[in-house]
């Protein structure tokens, strides 16, 4: 007997319906990588807009400082120009206030508070767009061109995808905490200007709390926690009470042994700061310290230079206040209507000051309403404010972002006035 035919019917559409699904598969593949391909290229080429704008950015902010120099010698010849011809710019101080303050240095003029440093601003300005004037065609294109040449195409300013704004900060109204290793009066007034800013009861629970490290750290430790991760020697600071002149002295351990317990273990730098994110690798400073202090502490001023007391920050010129009293721990200068007070005058004293509030008129102020002032900066007893506070810039953070679509771009350039641009001393993108 013969067997039965092999039955073949159907055979043709399960290989058609393979064929199509295997296809499909790769089709969508491709698709989906031809996608992702161009996002990623669209998103390349956005990062690298937005990186160039935010670069733009830092470049117009150097250009502004460029001109707030000029203009801050133009204020030290008008100062002394005006002090020769007066005999001092400012009045004749009381009896028994000390001698009369010197003659300003600079005008009372920010152009990097006064001038916005945004693209939109910029583009209104410079793109040649006046009211009533839109349809008269300024550019090139609207020029006949010559005999066999083409006419060209420019593009106003501010034509371009994104945007991009700029933000800058007096780096020397902060504390400069490299001023710690340091000999003589700017390490105890530096000294005095920490313990001041973290003098208030209401930073207690920073210093009574173990961090991450199950390290609790009181306030001195941490100032000489500072201290020892810059100075050169392996031996742990220590205060020395009975010197306020001199008050950081060797101590007799290892400046490494709170380092030793931590995970993973390291060392002092023994150098100076790089970057004020490395104090977080100091003792003591964690993220509740850096929310509380991060933005009155800074690392890069010249260490001769003092802490300038024109700052619009309200909390640093409150901490301005506990620097110069003679007791920062006294329960009257919590009193929020003083307080309302003296910076309602610090502001008037701004505003209405042709050049600017200086050293000496800080002080002033803090003498009219009665504060009790530390001996060094008190003119009523020999005293020079100078001792502490400063009323001049020099060095400036710039942090500007760049923006295109989603995609964003930020900079972050320290420069210091020089006679180009100003040198360049920290540069960081993320």
């Amino acid at each position: 007997m013969r067997s039965a035919p092999v039955q073949h019917r159907g055979v043709a559409l399960i290989l058609v319906l393979t064929t199509i699904a295997i296809l499909t598969a790769i089709g969508v593949d491709f698709s989906y990588s031809s996608r992702v391909s161009l996002k990623l290229a669209e998103n390349l080429r956005d990062e690298t807009r937005a990186e160039y704008l935010a670069r733009s950015a830092v470049n117009v902010s150097r250009l502004l400082l460029h001109f707030q120099k000029q203009v801050d010698q133009l204020g030290g010849q008008l100062g002394t120009a005006l002090g020769g011809l007066t005999g001092g710019s400012r009045p004749p101080p009381r009896p028994g206030a000390g001698a009369a303050a010197p003659a300003p240095n600079n005008l009372g003029i920010r152009l990097w508070q006064v001038v916005p440093i945004e693209s939109n601003a910029f583009s209104a300005l410079l793109s040649g767009r006046i009211e009533g004037l839109d349809g008269i065609r300024t550019d090139a294109a609207a020029l006949p061109a010559r005999p066999g040449e083409r006419a060209s195409v420019t593009h106003a300013f501010g034509g371009f995808d994104g945007s991009f704004q700029a933000k800058i900060v007096d780096e020397n109204s902060r504390i400069n905490v490299q001023r710690l290793d340091d000999l003589g009066a700017r390490a105890v007034s530096t000294l005095t200007q920490l313990r001041a800013m973290m003098a208030d009861p209401k930073y207690d629970f920073i210093f009574d709390e173990e961090d991450a490290n199950r390290d609790r750290v009181r306030r001195d430790d941490v100032l000489l926690a500072m201290k020892d991760w810059i100075d050169i020697d392996e031996t742990g600071t220590a205060f020395d009470p009975s010197n306020p002149q001199r008050p950081f002295v060797n101590g007799f351990g290892d400046e490494n042994s709170a380092y030793s317990r931590y995970e993973p273990r390291y060392k002092a730098k023994n150098g100076r700061f790089d970057s004020l994110e490395e104090l977080y690798m100091v003792r003591g400073v964690n993220d509740r310290f850096m929310a509380a202090f991060g933005d009155r502490l800074t690392i890069w001023p010249d260490i001769n230079t003092n802490l300038n007391i024109n700052t619009d920050d309200p909390q640093q010129m409150l901490t301005n206040i506990l620097i110069a009293a003679a007791n920062p721990n006294d329960p009257s200068l919590r009193d929020p209507r003083l307080l309302k007070t003296i910076l309602q005058e610090i502001q008037l004293r701004k505003m209405f000051s042709f050049f600017g509030m200086s050293a000496d008129d800080f002080v002033s102020i803090l003498v009219n309403n009665r504060i009790q002032l530390r001996p060094e900066i008190d003119t009523r007893q020999g005293g020079k404010p100078s001792n502490l506070f400063g009323s001049t810039s020099d060095t400036f953070r710039i942090t500007a972002t760049g923006r295109v679509g989603r995609i964003e771009k930020q900079v972050t350039a320290v420069v210091r006035y020089d006679d180009a641009l100003g040198k360049m001393l920290y540069w960081k993108e993320d």
